[in-house]
Parts: C-alpha cells; structure tokens; sequence
C-alpha cells in the first residue's frame, strides 16, 4: 500500500507539467496563478477542516504565513504560468527536479540543515551542472522559459524552509490553505486591477478550463492529502522519494501526450539531478520528521 500511495503521489505531480502546458494556452501568467490558488485554497480548507480544525493565530505566524504565500504560491505559480509558454511541460519538470537540492542548500545557509559532508557537497555539484545542461541543450523552449521555471523551483524550495515552523503550529494543510488563501487575495487584486474579469474567464477554452480544474483540486489539495497521509504512515524520508520519480513522469507524459521531443540534453541533465538528488540525501543522512514541511512541489 505505501508504495501504490507513492506511485499515485508521484503520478500526481508529475502529471502536473502537462497540465500547465494545457491550462497556460488559455490564461495569461497571472490569471494562471489566481484561479490556479483559489481552487487549491478552497479544496485545501476543506481537507485541513477534516483533519486539523485548528485556526492560525498571532502576528508571526501569519507573517510567515504570507512569506510561504508569496515565496513560495504567488511568485513561482506566475513564473510557471509564463514558462509554460515559452517552454516544453518537459522543460519544466527538469527544472522542477533540483527544487529538493536547492532546499538542502538553503537550510545550509540558514542554519537549520546538517552538516556538509563530501557526499552532500559532490550531490550539490551534480545537480547544479544536471541544470545548466538541461537549459542550455538543444531542444524547443527557451532559455528564458527554462530560467523561469527554475526559478520557480528555487521560490518552492523558499516556501518549503518557511513552512516549517507554521506547520508545525497548526498542521501542514492549514498552514498550506491559510497560505493560499493569502496568495488568492493578492493575486486577485492584481488580476482585478490588471484588467481581469469574470467575463474574460469564461470565454477561456474547455481544455484549459479543464486542465486548471484538476490542477486545484486532484494536482493540488488531493496530492498534499496524499503526500501528509505517505508522511503519517511512512515518515518524511519515504516520502520525498517522489523527487526520484516525478522528473521522470513529467517528462514521458510530456512527450507521449503532447508530442514534445526530449533531446539527449534533457536526459543527461535529469540524470545528474536525480543523482545529485540522491548524493545529497544520502550525504545528510536524511531522517523521519515528526511534523512535515509543505512539499517542494509544483
């Protein structure tokens, strides 16, 4: 059972490039991000309602709350609505694959992580160069949309070295529907003064209405589900071994659904990320948590 739990985790996520590609043909970046968050917030109360019924209280926790909303929601949402116009749903999960990396090194910086070990530090390298030869191979996205999405994974692993300390005060789908619920409200008023309106979204063709659609509900609140049910059962470490499989889903659902080719690049760059992925948990010796931060995620 965990393993079926962790093979429809990784399913989830990693079908969620090929769902962006879909919804961002309809939506500008920051229509993308508004509905995508307002969907995801609405879903997500209901889950932390059945589960946590706890309400976030004091000044600190809510502006760690609104540092998780905009690092880690609102920013890379935007970043990912534009990078999928530019680049392949491919592209994308690549990108999206040295988010776990990233977090290591940002707990490094701030204090939080453990040790470098040569291990840890050889890992970081790998992932590091797996990413430059992915952006910089040959292949039909941009440079720039492969930079977004990276960027995207950097804000995701920000969001996730945040959400610890509010997870930890009133469980992890609270603190990630309180978050979303803040992205929701700034995002819809920069939508609304953008020009945005209800009208505008209608007229949006049914795939990427569609697509949006299953992006909140199942890609978001029904994947957190999942992944704090894994954490519960298995412990944090079995978890996050979907960092070793969604680059991989992203990018045979990418090709078989959406004909994108994937160069020889990609999956050189890929494998250095996954091996990098692999080198730096192994060197911090990674283990359970007791209380799960919020997923590096799409």
């Amino acid at each position: 059972m965990p393993y079926a739990l962790l093979a429809f985790l990784s399913l989830l996520w990693g079908s969620s490039f090929l769902l962006i590609s879909v919804a961002a043909r309809g939506f500008d970046p920051l229509s993308f991000a508004f509905v995508r968050v307002a969907i995801g917030a609405a879903a997500l109360w209901a889950i932390a309602y059945g589960l946590e019924r706890k309400w976030p209280r004091g000044r600190k926790l809510w502006l760690r709350l609104a540092g998780m909303a905009a690092v880690g929601q609102a920013v890379p949402f935007v970043l990912l609505g534009d990078a999928a116009r530019r680049t392949t749903s491919g592209d994308l999960a690549l990108m999206m694959g040295a988010a776990p990396i990233v977090a290591f090194l940002l707990s490094r910086w701030l204090g939080e992580g453990p040790p470098w070990t040569v291990a840890s530090a050889l890992g970081l390298a790998l992932g590091l160069i797996g990413v430059a030869v992915a952006v910089g191979g040959p292949g039909d996205g941009s440079v720039l949309g492969k930079f977004e999405a990276f960027l995207a994974a950097c804000c995701y692993a920000c969001g996730a070295t945040l959400s610890r300390d509010a997870s930890r005060a009133v469980g992890p789908s609270t603190a990630a529907a309180a978050s979303m619920t803040l992205s929701s409200a700034a995002l819809g008023l920069g939508w609304a003064w953008s020009g945005g309106s209800f009208a505008k979204l209608a007229a949006i063709p049914a795939p990427s209405l569609e697509a949006m659609a299953a992006l909140g509900l199942a890609n978001t609140a029904l994947a957190y589900f999942v992944y704090f049910a894994l954490v519960v059962r298995m412990g944090a470490t079995f978890a996050t071994l979907n960092n070793y499989i969604v680059p991989f889903v992203g990018l045979i659902l990418g090709a078989v659904f959406l004909h994108e080719p994937v160069a020889l690049s990609a999956w050189a760059g890929l494998a250095l990320v996954i091996a990098g992925v692999g080198l730096t948990g192994r060197g911090v010796g990674v283990r359970p948590a007791r209380v799960a931060a919020a997923p590096v995620r799409p």
